[in-house]
């Protein structure tokens, strides 16, 4: 291995034995490797172990994302103050890794910085109906940055400003096969019916929409899209495929809008069936 860099990388596991050499073979530069696994069935440990001898392994059942980012921030002892989080189906790329290094030497002020991702489906990387970039804040100082949960995912605390890096990691949502991308994808559809019963009730600033922050941008569509339930999945896929250009991505590109179509279906469907288990409970 080359001279290692000076950082921390925390990867966030469940049965990943296909993924996870792929994405350690691409973090060589990276001193410090850390695995918070959920209790992986399969052979994710051995073959990281196999990979990576150095490597740090810490098992925790799995609750949110933001929480066990947390909890991987407060018990697994990074041992550097930047730490970075991957996921093992992503893959951290050359140029990506040598902004990483140039962002964490010269940081200024910034406690963090969001990356962003090129996703590919079919063999190739879709970006236009992607929303590419679809920034994440995955590299933080320790101490500055702690996570809570936003409908499948997390968002950001930071105490302090933010940057950006704009090479791309991969990501290979569809490293595991597209039936269990609808399996993963059943699951996050409840957590974001949750999310946006709870963002109809936050005040909505249609002026954040022109604003040059993108991350404000993002949260000023969820909360407006969270008003616009039933034309959501339309919207989504008209967004999507015209607007955005899924239409000259060819047929992965058409077939990614198709699954995001259903994936805002399901939304729609457990939003109304949460909504009429309330009004259930209310008059019974």
């Amino acid at each position: 291995m080359d001279k290692a860099f000076p950082i921390s990388v925390i990867i966030l596991t469940y049965n990943e034995q296909k993924n996870i050499a792929p994405c350690l073979e691409t973090l060589k530069w990276a001193e410090d490797i850390i695995l918070v696994d959920s209790g992986s069935e399969d052979e994710t440990l051995a073959v990281a172990c196999a990979t990576r001898p150095d490597v740090r392994i810490f098992q925790r059942a799995f609750t949110d994302f933001g929480d066990q980012r947390n909890w991987a921030l407060d018990n697994t002892s990074p041992r550097h103050e930047w730490i970075l989080f991957l996921d093992a189906d992503e893959r951290c790329t050359q140029e990506c890794a040598e902004a990483i290094q140039k962002a964490v030497q010269n940081p200024g002020d910034y406690v963090g910085f969001f990356l962003t991702c090129r996703n590919l489906f079919l063999g190739r990387w879709i970006k236009r109906c992607t929303l590419y970039p679809s920034w994440q804040l995955r590299l933080l100082r320790k101490g500055y940055v702690r996570f809570q949960k936003e409908g499948h995912g997390q968002r950001e605390i930071a105490n302090g400003p933010l940057g950006y890096i704009r090479e791309p990691y991969d990501h290979y949502g569809f490293s595991k096969g597209v039936s269990h991308w609808i399996e993963r994808h059943n699951h996050y559809s409840t957590n974001e019916a949750e999310l946006i019963l709870r963002l109809r009730n936050e005040r909505l600033h249609l002026y954040e929409l022109f604003v040059r922050d993108p991350v404000k941008r993002r949260r000023c569509l969820k909360r407006l899209a969270a008003r616009l339930v039933i034309s959501r999945p339309f919207v989504r896929f008209a967004y999507l495929y015209f607007i955005r250009g899924g239409i000259i991505e060819g047929k992965p590109g058409l077939l990614f809008c198709l699954l995001r179509f259903a994936h805002e279906v399901h939304i729609v469907a457990k939003l109304a069936e949460m909504q009429s288990k309330v009004s259930s409970s209310q008059t019974g």
